[in-house]
């Protein structure tokens, strides 16, 4: 099949036709349907469409990064399916075989949600990815933060642009009374990336995200924020709260 140009994500007329009978070769008449309907759909953004066919060929796949009724909405499946194209302007090749979606996070209804993948990563490699996608500024030397948290090669939080409207003024320490598990640091890179190099957008404009899976070797807290274009990485003790500091709370 001739390769889909990339920057106009348009299929012709004998791209689609050749895709929708490879599809559906050898499929029962129910299921060859479904692909077509599929396809009419979601022909106009290829790595959708190939993954609602991988669910057609493989409805119990072990790992496939699968849409379960109820479970992950749309937004989510397709958030996650762009960490491949994120990492490729890295030279970093994942597949989401062995980045499945978490099965048991608890989603709210009308809320929309991103996945954080990260692969071997520690928070310096991933602020070193960060520092490709636009000017930062280090107040705390990011070279003496450790995540504390154990590495979790995927977690799912709430999509908002400001981490202050989840659970504002909250410490490090009174997140653990609560129970409430944050980001790390390397998240934090690679999620404030991620979106920003997807829209332009950035996060934390008007508050700070408080890294509560990270620590500073003197057991600081780091939190990020966006300045003047830059996005600055600051540390604070692990009693300090404020009205703008907040964290990510992580589901996995």
């Amino acid at each position: 099949m001739k390769k889909v140009d990339e920057n106009v994500r348009l299929w012709t007329s004998e791209q689609r036709d050749e895709l929708i009978s490879s599809a559906v070769k050898n499929l029962p008449k129910s299921k060859a349907k479904v692909a077509f309907d599929v396809a009419q759909k979601y022909i106009t953004k290829p790595e959708i469409f190939q993954r609602k066919i991988r669910e057609i060929f493989f409805p119990s796949g072990n790992g496939l990064v699968k849409k379960a009724e109820g479970v992950y909405p749309e937004s989510l499946l397709e958030f996650h399916d762009g960490w491949v194209e994120f990492y490729k302007n890295f030279g970093i090749t994942i597949d989401l075989n062995d980045f499945p979606l978490p099965k048991n996070i608890i989603l709210e209804p009308e809320q929309n949600y991103w996945s954080i993948v990260v692969p071997d990563m520690n928070p310096q490699k991933a602020f070193e990815l960060r520092k490709l996608i636009t000017s930062v500024y280090e107040y705390t030397s990011v070279s003496k933060i450790i995540d504390v948290y154990p590495r979790i090669k995927v977690s799912v939080i709430k999509a908002n642009l400001d981490a202050k409207v989840e659970y504002p003024n909250v410490s490090l320490n009174k997140s653990m009374e609560l129970g409430l598990l944050g980001t790390t640091f390397t998240e934090g890179c690679l999620i404030d990336g991620r979106v920003f190099k997807d829209s332009g957008v950035h996060l934390d404009v008007s508050g700070w995200t408080l890294h509560t899976g990270s620590r500073n070797s003197d057991g600081d807290v780091p939190h990020s924020y966006w300045d003047n274009d830059r996005f600055y990485v600051y540390s604070c003790n692990p009693y300090y709260a404020d009205p703008d500091l907040s964290l990510r709370q992580k589901q996995f």
